[in-house]
C-alpha cells in the first residue's frame, strides 16, 4: 500500500485506524490473535510474540491464518476471539502430560504450566483472604489488574513481573519464577496480615464452623471437615481429595486449642502450591 504526501483531511487517526484494519492489511489480525493465543496458552503461534518475520514462521500457519479470518469476519470482536479459542479443545487439554507429549513445549499437545501475571495473583490473593488491597493514590476498591500507572509503587507487582510499559515490547513482563518470589509468598508480612486479618475469610469460616465445638467430638470433626470443604473451595474451586482431607483434618485436630492458626497455616500451604500460582 503507498502512503500519500500529502496529509489525509479529518483526523488521522480516523486514517490510521482505517488503514489498520482493511481487508488487505492482514497484520493487525495476525498479531493480534497470536498474542491473544499466547496469553491463553502460554505461547504464541510465532514465539516470541514480538519477533514476526518471514525467518520466524508460525508453529501452525493454516490455525493462525483461520483465527485472523474470523477475527476480521467478527469485526474485531476480542470477546468472540476469547470464546472461539477457550471453546477449543487444544485450550481444554489436560496439563498433566503423557508419554507422547512429556517432551512437547510448542505444539500444544497438552496444556502448558504458565505463572499467573503479577497482577492476577495478587488479586486472587485478595480475593482469597477477603481483604483488598489499598493502593497509593487510588480510592478503595481498585484491584491490581485496574492500574493503569506502572509507576503505582508495590512490592509485590515488581517483583512477580509487571512490566515498566516503557516500550511496547511485550518482553517487558517476565513470567519466570525466581527464588525471592518463592521466599515471598513463603514469608511475606503482608501476605500474613490478609491471612491472619480478623476480618478475613479465614477467620470468617472459622467463627462459622466453631459452633460445632461445643456439641461433642463427633459434630466437631465435623465441623473440621466443612472448614477445609470451604477452605479448599476458596483457594483451589474444588473439594479436598481424600488424603488432603485426611492431612488436613489431622493438623486441625492436633492443634484444636489454636484452630485459628491452624487454618491460618493451612490456607497459606494452600497458596505456596502449583496449583494456585499457576494456570494448568
Amino acid at each position: 500500500m503507498l502512503f500519500r504526501s500529502e496529509s489525509p483531511p479529518g483526523d488521522r487517526r480516523d486514517a490510521l485506524a482505517d488503514w489498520m484494519t482493511a481487508p488487505d492489511n492482514p497484520w493487525l489480525a495476525r498479531n493480534f490473535v497470536n498474542r491473544m493465543w499466547a496469553h491463553m496458552l502460554g505461547r504464541g503461534l510465532v514465539e516470541p510474540v514480538d519477533d514476526v518475520r518471514s525467518t520466524n514462521p508460525p508453529a501452525n500457519q493454516q490455525l493462525l491464518d483461520e483465527l485472523a479470518r474470523h477475527f476480521v469476519a467478527s469485526k474485531f470482536d476480542m470477546h468472540d476471539l476469547i470464546r472461539t479459542i477457550a471453546a477449543s479443545r487444544t485450550y481444554q487439554l489436560s496439563s498433566r502430560p503423557n508419554e507422547t507429549n512429556r517432551q512437547d513445549e510448542q505444539n500444544y499437545s497438552r496444556a502448558l504450566f504458565k505463572r499467573l501475571d503479577a497482577e492476577v495473583l495478587f488479586d486472587a490473593i485478595c480475593q482469597t483472604t477477603g481483604v483488598p488491597e489499598k493502593f497509593e493514590g487510588l480510592p478503595a476498591g481498585y484491584r491490581a489488574i485496574q492500574l493503569w500507572d506502572s509507576r503505582v509503587p508495590h512490592y509485590f507487582l515488581k517483583l512477580f513481573g509487571r512490566p515498566s510499559r516503557a516500550t511496547p515490547c511485550e518482553c517487558e513482563r517476565s513470567a519466570e519464577p525466581s527464588v525471592a518470589q518463592v521466599l515471598h509468598v513463603l514469608n511475606s508480612p503482608g501476605i500474613e496480615a490478609k491471612l491472619s486479618h480478623a476480618g478475613g475469610r479465614v477467620a470468617e469460616l472459622v467463627r462459622h464452623f466453631s459452633k460445632e465445638k461445643q456439641q461433642g467430638p463427633k459434630q466437631n470433626q465435623q465441623g473440621n471437615s466443612q472448614l477445609i470443604d470451604e477452605l479448599y473451595l476458596t483457594f483451589y474451586s474444588r473439594f479436598p481429595t481424600d488424603r488432603e482431607r485426611a492431612a488436613t483434618l489431622g493438623y486441625l485436630e492436633q492443634n484444636s486449642n489454636s484452630r485459628q492458626q491452624a487454618a491460618e497455616d493451612i490456607a497459606w500451604s494452600m497458596m505456596n502450591t502449583v496449583e494456585f500460582l499457576f494456570n494448568h
